[in-house]
């Protein structure tokens, strides 16, 4: 009887190992809602669904952009805008992890970083290479969609606020085979605390 329970244990075990398999996308989304939801929460953010008329963001306020990342707008810039395929466009950023897998901060604001260099319009393999250069390994991760939108409504010399969901973050940036979409530190929200674009030179 010992010998049977053993075994119906054994297939038990690896009945519930196979089906505890990697998460599925709507996984991944339901725990990205709940990283994003928990932030606005803790952060007291309000969300609104529209660009202000006037361009001014209060404090805490984010407007829900079409492609789902939330935009603050600190400064708006100079009003020089860019232009696609052009404007080169050299970024320093502050990142703080929301995710059960990603709590770190990270920061290219210190006088020893490089800022993120990209052609603005133009997210492509080329960029992402030129991203790395100098700047250690890490530097790929920041350069999206998701950042790149800003430029859409900001101009150079801007700051703003972003909180990119991974669908438009760094989940997106493998146009080089780097890493696997389905790897938890790839299907992960990001919030950037600071974002400052710059068209010449800091």
């Amino acid at each position: 009887m010992k010998s049977k329970i053993g075994v119906l244990m054994v297939i038990l075990g690896v009945f519930l190992s196979a089906c505890s398999g990697p998460k599925s996308f709507k996984e991944y989304k339901k725990e990205e809602t709940d990283a994003i939801n928990a932030l606005i929460e803790k952060e007291g953010f309000e969300i609104i669904n529209s660009y202000p008329s006037n361009g001014v963001f209060r404090e805490n306020q984010f407007v829900l952009l079409d492609n789902q990342c939330y935009l603050n707008v600190i400064d708006s810039g100079n009003g020089n805008r860019a232009v696609s395929g052009k404007t080169i466009v050299l970024m320093r950023c502050s990142y703080v992890g929301i995710s059960k897998v990603d709590s770190s901060k990270y920061s290219i604001f210190p006088n020893g970083y490089q800022p993120i260099e990209f052609i603005y319009g133009n997210v492509n393999e080329a960029k992402y290479q030129a991203s790395q250069s100098g700047q250690g390994s890490d530097a790929y991760l920041f350069l999206s969609p998701g950042i790149e939108s800003a430029l859409n409504y900001v101009g150079e010399n801007a700051i703003v606020r972003m909180i990119i969901p991974f669908n438009n973050g760094q989940e997106s940036n493998y146009p080089l085979g780097i890493g696997s979409a389905f790897q938890d530190n790839n299907m992960i929200p990001m919030y950037f605390d600071r974002i400052r674009f710059a068209f010449d030179d800091f």
